[in-house]
């Protein structure tokens, strides 16, 4: 590594939160943010109204990011450079086939920032 605060991962972590309300949930995004670095995969998934995107929301606002952090459902993926990081948040409940990944360069927003994705 280059000096970067990048780490090595050699295995997914998963966490499971309780968060009983949308304050906590913006708190412990805000919280995460504070790890995220280039490289980072947060899978976002939940039923739908369970909040992925609110706390995307949180994490980005803990990154810096003072402006709009809508829904991607529609637009599939939205791209956001914060001050600290590059994010890329992807909502991949509407895709049919993995092959559409590689028209929404989801590899080349992983090499540049972090990822977030829900579904």
């Amino acid at each position: 590594m280059s000096g970067k605060s990048e780490r090595a991962v050699d295995h997914p972590v998963t966490r499971e939160v309780f968060l009983p309300d949308e304050p906590a949930m913006m708190e412990f995004a805000a919280n995460l943010a504070v790890d995220l670095v280039r490289g980072d995969v947060l899978a976002l998934f939940g039923d739908l109204g369970a909040g992925k995107t609110t706390l995307a929301r949180g994490l980005l606002r803990g990154l810096g990011w003072s402006g709009a952090v809508p829904s991607p459902t529609f637009t599939i993926v939205q791209h956001y450079d914060t001050p600290r990081l590059s994010v890329a948040h992807f909502d991949l409940y509407r895709l049919s086939d993995p092959a559409e990944l590689s028209e929404l360069a989801l590899e080349e927003a992983w090499h540049a920032g972090a990822v977030l994705i829900e579904w």
